[in-house]
């Protein structure tokens, strides 16, 4: 446990001052009672910390909130809760078919996870998910008391939820809310976790640093994104990362553009020196909207478990890769499409027309608007132009089943977390899912164990930005966005769908002077841009470094001889008309 006397020395070294202090007695139970210096209550530093805003933690709020009756203060990096990676998923959420035709169960779901996974999942973390993931979905997403969410998925005209097939699954288990089901699912978890009296909402904040003392983590640093004012938070009970995966370190993603997918919580880990995992196993996406200037846009695997088609040179030929076809692995998949569109210098297309105008402006309304809005491309009624794009990481930082790292006193949950659940590639629609279970888990733990800071807490504030003029943050902030270009190039040819040893070897080298430089200028002018790149470089040289020293080509690390990939061949085909 942190000593008083090593938490002083650590507040002595930070710039700031006390607003208030609390000084903590734990009885031998581990249950506290309080003094309170200045006549200030001690609630401050007496609240769990919820780092993000999307499934995994608003689960691990709520949780903590209702349940154990614990304070909460989560922290988001978007002016709104729904500015979150979850909200953008459009497929929907595992639950379990309870209608006996269709063959569903705990079991066979858990057989799903692990073929997609390319064998490579580990057990316990699948079997957590698949028996007590509907319990969760039932608690937190279809809750009638007005405590949690009640999403409104599709049902029958009887009001019975219906579900829809994807990928790789053995049976139709998803449920669903046309094609925007994450912003359904987003929506109505945001609106609980903002209702909820023991919840405080602390917006358009970043986290640049977790606080460690004493080798356990006792807060955390912030970055105000509009004023770049710097805050540290502490709390005895604990800190959630729930701020999303890594995929927007690459060139093509499905991912947002913002803070939420370039690796904050993995390279907050990696500079804590906390256990990292699986980094190598990027998922690309199959199926992303391929337009000159556009930025990929996701087209949901449920439009493949509907019957969508992939087509190349007016010819369907997915059963050539596998015999499941567009059914099977998202990894398979992705590689067939890279291949196909390498193999003939032609781009690749998804057609769903054949399902006739009605079903698709029904069941895909969200994709067919934003196609007619954006592009020249009718979803109902002609094929579609694809390519795969870097859309989930299925490795990140290191948990136990409780949703534990490595660091006392700091939990992982949902894509910023790896317990092993997906393996070498995810399998669709696990993600929203792992987020329910793994952050109920983290506050579960919090909340039962009670193994808290035994120290004196202290909010600091008052520190200011760095003190440098606007012409140097200015400048800084332009050198960080350039940087963060760098870096979704190198990744994206070097580190891609397809890799080879000397472009790992090549891009490691390039990151080492970058993360270098996205160090220094942050340290001279800490901002939401600087921030940025020093996350993403970071994050990046972690996932290089990994995939180099794997030397199993398994699942999404999918590697080839160097004389098989071109020097400059790009990774993918990006649609050029």
């Amino acid at each position: 446990m942190t000593s008083p006397r090593l938490f002083a020395q650590y507040i002595k070294r930070r710039r700031g001052h006390f607003q208030a202090a609390t000084l903590a007695t734990f009885s031998p139970t581990g249950r506290s009672t309080f003094s309170t210096l200045h006549g200030l209550g001690p609630q401050e530093n007496d609240k769990v910390l919820v780092v993000g805003s999307g499934v995994a933690g608003c689960s691990a709020a709520l949780i903590a909130a209702e349940k154990y009756k614990l304070p909460v203060k989560l922290i988001c990096a978007g002016e709104v809760m729904n500015d979150c990676n979850s909200y953008w998923a459009q497929g929907g959420i595992i639950y379990k078919n309870y209608d006996r035709n269709a063959g569903d169960s705990s079991a066979k779901l858990v057989e799903d996870i692990q073929r997609a996974g390319a064998g490579l999942c580990d057990f316990s973390a699948v079997n957590k998910v698949a028996t007590e993931g509907p319990k969760r979905v039932r608690q937190l997403l279809l809750d009638s008391t007005d405590v949690f969410a009640n999403c409104d998925f599709t049902r029958d005209e009887d009001g019975n939820l219906l579900y829809c097939l994807e990928a790789s699954h053995s049976a139709p288990r998803i449920l669903y809310k046309a094609d925007h089901s994450g912003a359904e699912i987003t929506k109505s978890i945001n609106h609980a976790v903002a209702n909820h009296p023991n919840i405080e909402i602390v917006h358009s904040s970043i986290v640049s640093d977790l606080i460690v003392a004493d080798d356990r983590c006792i807060g955390v640093e912030l970055i105000d994104k509009n004023t770049n004012k710097q805050t540290k938070i502490f709390s005895k009970y604990g800190t959630v990362l729930a701020s999303g995966g890594l995929a927007g370190i690459f060139k093509y993603s499905t991912n947002p553009m913002g803070f939420n997918a370039i690796g904050s919580s993995t390279a907050l880990a990696s500079r804590a020196n906390v256990a990292l995992k699986d980094l190598e196993y990027v998922q690309f996406h199959p199926t992303a909207l391929s337009m000159p200037g556009q930025k990929p846009y996701l087209l949901t695997e449920a439009l493949r478990g509907c019957g969508a088609k992939l087509i190349c040179e007016g010819v369907e030929f997915a059963r050539e890769f596998h015999p499941e076809g567009e059914l099977a692995p998202r990894d398979i998949v992705a590689r067939g499409v890279y291949s196909r569109a390498q193999d003939t210098g032609s781009n690749v297309y998804l057609d769903i027309s054949h399902r006739g105008a009605v079903f698709v402006k029904d069941r895909f309304p969200s994709i067919r608007s934003y196609l007619l809005k954006h592009t020249k491309y009718d979803l109902a009624t002609m094929p579609v132009p694809i390519t795969p794009a870097a859309h989930y990481s299925c490795g990140g930082i290191k948990t136990d089943l409780n949703a534990k790292t490595s660091l006392k006193g700091l939990y992982a949950a949902g894509e910023s977390m790896c317990s092993g659940l997906h393996g070498g590639n995810r399998l669709a629609s696990t993600s929203l899912l792992e987020g329910l279970v793994f952050g109920a888990a983290a506050a579960d733990h919090i909340g039962s164990y009670q193994d808290y800071a035994d120290t004196s807490l202290a909010t600091i504030s008052g520190d200011d930005d760095s003190g440098n003029s606007r012409i140097i943050v200015e400048k800084n902030d332009r050198q960080s966005e350039f940087l963060l270009q760098q870096i979704r190039d190198i990744m994206w040819n070097n580190v891609g769908i397809v890799r080879t040893e000397s472009g790992m070897e090549e891009a490691i080298d390039q990151l080492r002077q970058i993360q270098d430089n996205a160090d220094g200028i942050f340290n001279e002018s800490p901002s939401f841009a600087t921030a940025m790149a020093r996350d993403a470089s970071r994050a990046a040289a972690c996932v290089a470094k990994a995939a180099e020293a794997n030397k199993v080509s398994a699942g999404a690390h999918y590697v080839v001889d160097d004389d098989i990939v071109e020097d400059d061949q790009p990774v993918a085909v990006v649609a050029v008309g």
